[in-house]
C-alpha cells in the first residue's frame, strides 16, 4: 500500500494570520512500508494573480476579420520560504521506516502582505505544500492555503467617520412636456463599516411626478478591478452586489420616509493595500424602478470603506439581520480592553493587531469564511493526483457582532 497518510495540520484552528505572524503546524507521514526518499521539503508562498478570456478580432492573409480569443494574465509573488523538514537536496538517499512521522513547522510570513481575496477573475492567496522528494519515481504532495488579514482600521482614515448625505432627482418626459422631479435622498451616520455591522440607511422620497416607483432597491456592490500585463496590459472591473434590500411602491405624487438596514457579510477590506493587479472598492447603490413605458429608473451611488478595525465614535448596536449571527471568541488584555484574537497558541498579541484598550465594551471578532470561494486550490501547472488540491478554499474574515456579551 505505502503511503497512508499525507497531511499538513496548523496549530490555528481558522488557519488565519496577520502579516509578519509566525505559522506553525506539523506535517503528518504514516506509511506501512519503508520508503527511500531523499527528503520532505516544504513550501510556504504568496503569491497574487490575474485571469481571464477575451475575445477580439483579427485580420488574417486573406483579409478577412477572425474571431480569436486569447487569455490574459497579471502575477505577483509576495514571497516563497522553501525548505526541507527531513533530508536534502543533495541527492543522498535517507530510509523513511513503516509508521507515522511528524515533521514541526515554523514559519514567518512577511510583513506588507495584502489580504487574501479569491474570485473568478483573480485571487490573492497563501499556500502551504509539502513534497516527498522520491528519487527515479512521481514525488507525494500535499497542500492548503491559509488566509492572511492585513488590517484597515477605519480609525486612521478620516473619510471613514464622515457623515454621508446624497440626493438625485429625475423628471420625465411625455411628449414635449416634463414631469415634476422624482426625488430620493438618502443618508448614512458615518462612511466606514466591518463585517458583521449593519449598515441603517435613512431614505426619503419625494414624487411629484406622477409616475409609480415599484421599488427602491439599496444594494451594497463590491467593484473588482483586475490588472493583467501578458501577453498585453488589460483591465477588467467586476461588479458584485453582496448585500440588497428593497421597498415599494411609492405613488405617484406621494412622499415617504423610512429606515432600511443592510448588514456587512463577510468581506476583504477596502483598497487590498501592498496588491498592485487587484483592488476592492465599495459602494452604495441606490435604484427607484420607475413603471411605465420609456421610463428610465433613476440610479446614484456614494463609496462605502469596509475596514478591518471598526471606528471607536459609532459602535451603535442594531438586531442582526438575515439570521446571521457569528460566533464569538472572546480575549481580553490584563487591562479588560478586548481585541480581536484567534484561540492560542497562535492568536496575535495586542500589540501586533493595534486594538488593545482602545474599545473596552467592544466583543472581538470571529473569523468567518467569506461567501466567495475558490474553485479548486489546483495551480494551472499543478498535477491532479496533489493531495488537497481538488479542495475549496474561502478565506477567513474578522466579522464582528455588536450584541455580543462580554466573557
Amino acid at each position: 500500500m505505502g503511503l497512508k497518510e499525507f497531511k499538513i495540520y496548523l496549530d490555528n484552528p481558522y488557519a488565519t494570520y496577520f502579516p509578519n505572524q509566525t505559522v506553525t503546524g506539523k506535517v503528518i507521514v504514516t506509511i506501512d512500508a519503508p520508503k527511500k526518499i531523499r527528503g520532505i521539503k516544504l513550501t510556504v508562498k504568496g503569491e497574487a494573480n490575474t485571469y481571464w478570456s477575451t475575445d477580439r478580432q483579427e485580420l488574417n492573409n486573406e483579409g478577412r476579420y477572425i474571431n480569436e480569443t486569447d487569455t490574459v494574465t497579471g502575477h505577483e509573488e509576495y514571497f516563497k520560504a522553501q525548505f526541507y523538514l527531513t533530508g536534502s537536496s543533495s541527492g543522498d538517499e535517507i530510509e523513511l521506516p513503516v509508521g507515522t512521522h511528524t515533521y514541526p513547522i515554523n514559519c514567518v510570513i512577511p510583513p506588507n502582505l495584502p489580504s487574501s481575496f479569491e474570485s473568478d477573475f483573480g485571487r490573492i492567496r497563501y499556500t502551504i505544500k509539502a513534497i516527498i522528494d522520491r528519487p527515479w519515481k512521481f514525488d507525494h504532495e500535499t497542500k492548503m492555503a491559509f488566509t492572511v488579514i492585513s488590517h484597515y482600521d477605519l480609525n486612521q482614515d478620516s473619510s471613514a467617520s464622515e457623515p454621508v448625505m446624497i440626493e438625485n432627482s429625475k423628471t420625465f418626459c411625455c411628449l414635449c412636456c416634463g414631469s415634476p422631479p422624482l426625488t430620493v435622498n438618502v443618508s448614512l451616520p458615518v462612511r466606514g463599516y466591518v463585517p458583521g455591522q449593519i449598515i441603517p440607511v435613512k431614505v426619503n422620497v419625494e414624487n411629484q411626478s406622477g409616475k409609480e416607483v415599484n421599488v427602491v432597491k439599496l444594494k451594497l456592490d463590491k467593484v473588482i478591478n483586475y490588472t493583467a500585463s501578458t501577453p498585453r496590459p488589460e483591465t477588467k472591473i467586476v461588479e458584485v452586489t453582496v448585500a440588497e434590500v428593497s421597498k415599494g411602491p411609492i405613488g405617484g405624487n406621494e412622499t415617504t420616509a423610512y429606515e432600511q438596514t443592510l448588514e456587512v457579510p463577510p468581506l476583504p477590506p477596502s483598497n487590498l493595500k501592498n496588491c498592485k493587479i487587484i483592488d476592492v472598492a465599495y459602494k452604495l447603490n441606490i435604484e427607484a424602478c420607475v413603471s411605465g413605458l420609456f421610463s428610465t429608473n433613476l440610479t446614484f451611488n456614494t463609496p462605502i470603506l469596509i475596514g478591518t478595525i471598526p471606528l471607536s465614535s459609532y459602535q451603535m448596536p442594531y438586531p442582526k439581520v438575515n439570521n446571521y449571527v457569528p460566533t464569538v471568541y472572546p480575549k481580553s488584555d490584563e487591562s479588560g480592553g478586548m481585541y480581536p484574537s484567534v484561540p492560542e497558541p497562535s492568536a496575535p498579541p495586542a500589540a501586533d493587531i493595534g486594538f488593545s484598550g482602545l474599545y473596552p465594551n467592544l466583543a472581538p471578532p470571529s473569523y468567518e469564511e467569506s461567501q466567495f470561494a475558490a474553485m479548486t486550490l489546483r495551480d494551472r501547472d499543478e498535477s491532479d493526483h496533489v493531495i488537497g488540491a481538488k479542495e475549496h478554499f474561502a478565506p477567513r474574515y474578522p466579522v464582528y457582532n455588536f450584541n455580543a456579551p462580554l466573557q
